[in-house]
């Protein structure tokens, strides 16, 4: 696949970005670890109905600049660098969608920028207040104890990048394949909960699938292995460690709701909801499961416009069912 990639300066710094098509721009933000090309099934659907489709390698991912600082990685930092991609192209507002740690930012985009947002959809991360009484690692480290916990385990600097750098394919298909609907299929009982400790890798208890995934090709595999070969994995992990400075900068957005006009999409066993799930029973355990999560997600928003669960998905939204995705985003849009 061939796309038309720019160098734009934003906020002090230049980003890679794909810019495709003409019309209502629509800014589309990837997740950990990935890249614009996890939106590859999107970008030229989305052209070809009339958007601009601005799909940016976040700092520090890809081709784009990657700032030493770790707290260059900001939640403030990040918004602003999309802010200036539409200011760089002239274009006033835009639609915004997010994947992974691309949901929040573009949810925290919407509560930033209100003004220069059209509207906001998240995959897989619903929007979550971060007007707690403590800092999320101190939160973190309560409720998980002696368990291993993704987050926790990437703030000290190193260790992580040790482990994942070691064999970068070996290690990205390793991280796709257990997150997938196949792969939440088998690990679902020991996610669910948490039997991994504290001292364990990433990557151990892990299944090291012979074969890839249905939704992955060897050439995407390599596309993503090349773009980690080039950016590393520090910057890409420096947005986990900017979780407490997020929950300081951010305190006056503490308890604002999502107001723009939004939608939702999760996979049904996509493994954030189980992660969710386990934090929303230690407040309120009066509630089935399928009442915590929605009246959770619910509560975030004031314009919720589409929630959906896809059936068979996992953690990769787009890319796991690219045209469902593609259906409940084009429907959604449509409306506005």
């Amino acid at each position: 696949m061939q796309f038309n990639q720019l160098k734009i300066p934003t906020n002090e710094i230049n980003l890679n970005v794909v810019v495709e098509g003409k019309g209502t721009p629509i800014i589309f933000v990837h997740g950990w670890p990935e890249s614009f090309y996890s939106w590859r099934h999107q970008i030229n659907t989305f052209s070809k109905l009339g958007y601009t489709v601005i799909a940016p390698d976040i700092r520090g991912y890809g081709d784009s600049e990657k700032p030493t600082n770790v707290f260059d990685y900001s939640m403030k930092k990040i918004t602003a660098d999309l802010i200036g991609i539409l200011d760089y192209l002239g274009e006033k507002k835009a639609h915004i969608i997010g994947h992974d740690w691309g949901a929040p930012i573009a949810w925290y985009t919407s509560l930033l920028f209100p003004n220069r947002i059209l509207s906001v959809s998240g995959l897989s991360v619903p929007h979550s207040f971060l007007g707690n009484a403590e800092k999320p690692t101190n939160m973190l480290k309560k409720l998980y104890k002696d368990n291993f916990f993704y987050i926790l385990y990437f703030q000290k600097e190193g260790p992580a990048e040790e482990e994942f750098e070691k064999n970068i394919s070996e290690t990205l298909k390793i991280i796709f394949s257990n997150s997938d609907y196949r792969g939440m299929t088998k690990n679902i009982e020991t996610l669910a909960h948490q039997k991994k400790i504290k001292g364990m890798g990433f990557l151990d208890d892990m299944i090291n699938y012979k074969d890839l995934p249905g939704w992955l090709t060897k050439n995407d595999l390599d596309f993503y292995t090349n773009q980690f070969e080039i950016s590393g994995m520090r910057g890409p992990l420096n947005r986990y460690r900017c979780i407490d400075q997020d929950w300081e900068e951010l305190e006056f957005l503490s308890n604002k709701k999502i107001s723009k006009p939004s939608c939702f999409i999760t996979g049904d066993l996509d493994p954030v909801n189980f992660m969710l799930l386990n934090s929303l029973k230690l407040l309120k355990n009066d509630e089935s499961d399928e009442e915590l999560l929605l009246n959770h997600i619910n509560s975030n928003y004031s314009d919720l416009r589409e929630f959906k669960i896809i059936e068979s998905c996992g953690h990769w939204t787009q890319q796991e069912k690219p045209e469902e995705v593609n259906k409940i985003l084009i429907d959604f849009l449509q409306k506005i």
